[in-house]
Parts: structure tokens; C-alpha cells; sequence
């Protein structure tokens, strides 16, 4: 029989996890009051959470706290077991308590909107607003089931082809009855984790599984391919049709194509600032783009189609944030059905400016990309912005020929 390790715990332990954890990838330590501190060795970080256990009219009760410190895991602990002790539910209680699915929305909405980024907070309002709300809002929380969530919300997703924003919403759903699980306990809440199986949603690929080994034949096929299927989609407006078209003349990430101004388009220079992007901060300078002729009309044609003329946005939208929606981009081109994701326009980009012999550093340059090393970085001070207009231009006449009558933005 193996010898059972007794360990004090304290803070200095919790704050040094090496201590406790030893060699091991995983350790559960019992304290008192029904705590118990679970400790998990992770690639580049070592967790500690802490659970509360308990027993209540013989069902077993198990609750993530939520605090960074022992002190305060035990205080709520002690708390809860009087609580048990003097037969009373150790959470609040729900038995009388009408809740509604816009009610965890709104609560699940407050208890993670701190953490969250400004990206995640509104995708979080477009799709509960959009989705959730209108098809099972006023719907009790006791009578959600799978298959009500798949006839309300789900199948008419499915069936316009919007597998991203189905994936989300199931995700959102999931995390906000867990989350109402955790509270209520005495609510009976049907097994969400069966929605991801129920569909078969078609997995995205980068552009080498959509062209084998990439030429400039297969790249201009397939652009001519996904222009001519973008064409024939219903839209209610142009505006993400042209959204996505003039992605591919900028070679952005759509996050940051979403976020441009009309006041970041210099079009006596010739050029887009995008204040930030993945890889180049605001306190940077931000990244700048050069325009070639074709994008610049593009530019101004979204421009013109604007009805909101004090939102200074370019692709401008009803919602808080002022701008469109990634994910209506997102969606739109993932309905085209072609096995590659949205990302991967820049994939094709950069194979383009490879195969024509694109200096290295030039054609990174042309992604936002970072090139080398920090040293390399820190010696290395410049974007290549004349050079990028060069060959951004070529790019936007390869892209012409490509797309030909397909292009969002009629002939004049």
C-alpha cells in the first residue's frame, strides 16, 4: 500500500507550485471544509483551481470557486458547509426562481465581459442578439433541450451554410448553461456537449489542399473559381461581397480590414493606415498599405455606398461597435463551399508573390509579417512600403484578370 502524503497547504506552496506538483502532471490536494486544490502541469504554465465538495439531500455537489487565493477559497468554503449544516442549499437556490435564457445570457454576459476582449464581447451580443434571443429568449431555462435548441436556432443556420457562426452559437450555449449549472443547482439542464455531433460541419483547409503544389495557373483558376460562386450568393446588401473582394486586393486579416476608417485612407499618397494588426501595434505606428488603382475605386465605391455618413467606418453597421461583422464575412465566403479557409486568401497572396519571385523579406512585408529574429527586428527598420507598392500593383492586375465580370462593384 502506498504511503498517503499529508501536506499543509499554504499560500507560498499555491504561489510555487513546483513544490507540490514535484514530478508529477497532476496533483489533487484535500483541505478543510470539503476544499480541494487541484494542481495541472500545462506546456508553458502550471493552473491551480479550487473546488468546493459537498453533499445535499444525498447528491453530491462539486463548484469551481473562483479566487485566486487560499484564504478566500476557504472562507467561501466554511461558508458553504454551515450552510449544509444548517439544511439550508449551499448555493442560491432556484426552486422558486423563474429564469429564463435571457437571463443566463445577461448573467453569463456580466460575469465574463471583464475578461473579455472587445472582439469576444461583441461577437458574444451579434450572436445571442441575432440567434439566441429572437428563437428561445423568453424560453425557461428547465425546458431547454437539444433537440428544441436544433429545431429553434440551429437547422436554419445549418441550411444557409453558416457552420462558423453554428459553431459559435453552440459554443456560447454550452458555456452558458454550464455556467447556470454552476449557480443553480437544482435546475435540470439537458446535455448540451451532444450539439457538436448532431451536425456534420465541413472542416476548413489552407490553400496547398485546395491546389496540390500551387502555380499561377491553379492560383488563378481557383481566385476565378470563388468569384464566380461569390457572384451567385443572395445578399441582403453588397457591402460584404465587396467587403471580402477588396480583402483580396489588400491582402488583410479581416479583423483588420473591418476596423479601417474613412479617415485612415490617404488617397493623395495612396495608401491605408491600419492603426493595429496581429503583429504590429498601435504604439508601432501601425502597418500602412499601399493602394493600387483598382483598390483605390473599390475603396471609394464602398465609400459611396455608406448611408450612415457620420460613422466614419468603411464598412459601416447598425451594432455597437460601429462596423460590419467579421463573421458576415466570414460566413459569406465560407458558403461558397470550397475546402480552404478564409485566411487563406492571404496563403494564396503570398504563393503568388513566391512564385513571381518576390524578394523574402518584400513579399512578408506585403502580410504584415514580421521578419528574423528580435535582433534581426531590431536592426531591421523598415517596411519595404515602395517596394510593396510595386508589387502590390502587379498583384492587383493579376487579380483583375482573375475576377473579371465577377467583381462586387458594377462597370461603369
Amino acid at each position: 500500500m502506498q504511503d498517503m502524503r499529508i501536506i499543509k497547504l499554504t499560500q507560498y506552496k499555491l504561489d510555487n507550485p513546483e513544490i507540490l506538483l514535484q514530478d508529477l502532471n497532476t496533483v489533487a490536494i484535500s483541505d478543510i471544509n470539503g476544499l480541494l486544490v487541484r494542481i495541472f502541469r500545462r506546456k508553458k504554465f502550471i493552473r491551480v483551481i479550487y473546488i468546493h465538495r459537498c453533499t445535499w439531500q444525498k447528491k453530491r455537489i462539486e463548484v469551481r470557486l473562483h479566487v485566486t487565493t487560499l484564504t478566500d477559497a476557504r472562507k467561501i468554503s466554511a461558508q458553504r458547509i454551515n450552510s449544509v449544516r444548517n439544511n439550508i442549499h449551499p448555493d442560491l437556490s432556484c426552486e422558486n426562481i423563474v429564469l429564463t435564457i435571457r437571463d443566463a445570457v445577461d448573467e453569463y454576459r456580466n460575469k465574463k465581459c471583464k475578461n473579455w476582449s472587445e472582439r469576444t464581447l461583441e461577437e458574444y451580443n451579434n450572436i445571442v442578439n441575432l440567434h439566441i434571443i429572437p428563437n428561445l429568449g423568453n424560453v425557461l431555462l428547465k425546458d431547454i433541450t437539444v433537440s428544441l435548441i436544433k429545431i429553434a436556432v440551429l437547422d436554419n443556420l445549418a441550411e444557409q451554410g453558416k457552420y462558423n457562426t453554428l459553431k459559435k452559437t453552440i459554443s456560447f450555449l454550452r458555456s452558458i448553461m454550464e455556467h447556470m449549472c454552476n449557480i443553480y443547482h437544482d435546475q435540470r439542464f439537458d446535455d448540451l456537449h451532444r450539439l457538436a455531433k448532431v451536425y456534420d460541419i465541413p472542416r476548413g483547409q489552407h490553400f496547398k489542399s485546395m491546389v496540390g503544389k500551387g502555380t499561377i495557373e491553379d492560383i488563378q483558376k481557383n481566385i476565378s473559381l470563388m468569384f464566380s460562386k461569390i457572384s451567385k450568393l443572395k445578399c441582403r446588401s453588397v457591402i460584404p461581397k465587396l467587403a471580402l473582394e477588396i480583402n483580396f486586393y489588400l491582402l488583410l486579416r479581416v479583423s483588420e480590414l473591418i476596423n479601417i476608417q474613412i479617415s485612415d485612407i490617404d488617397f493623395a499618397k495612396h495608401l491605408v493606415h491600419v492603426r493595429k494588426t496581429k503583429t504590429i501595434s498601435e504604439s508601432d505606428g501601425g502597418f500602412h498599405v499601399p493602394l493600387s488603382n483598382h483598390a483605390e475605386s473599390l475603396l471609394q465605391f464602398a465609400i459611396s455606398l455608406k448611408i450612415n455618413r457620420q460613422n466614419n467606418f468603411v464598412f459601416e453597421s447598425k451594432t455597437e461597435s460601429g462596423h460590419a461583422s467579421e463573421r458576415t464575412i466570414i460566413d459569406l465566403f465560407y458558403q461558397t463551399e470550397l475546402p480552404m479557409t478564409i485566411h487563406g486568401i492571404r496563403a494564396l497572396g503570398r504563393t503568388w508573390l513566391g512564385l513571381n519571385n518576390v524578394k523574402f523579406e518584400f513579399a512578408e512585408a506585403c502580410l504584415s509579417h514580421k521578419v528574423g529574429n528580435q535582433t534581426v527586428q531590431a536592426y531591421l527598420r523598415t517596411d519595404f512600403f515602395e517596394e510593396r507598392r510595386l508589387y502590390m500593383q502587379k498583384w492587383s492586375d493579376f487579380l483583375q484578370r482573375c475576377i473579371g465580370e465577377n467583381s462586387a462593384m458594377p462597370k461603369n
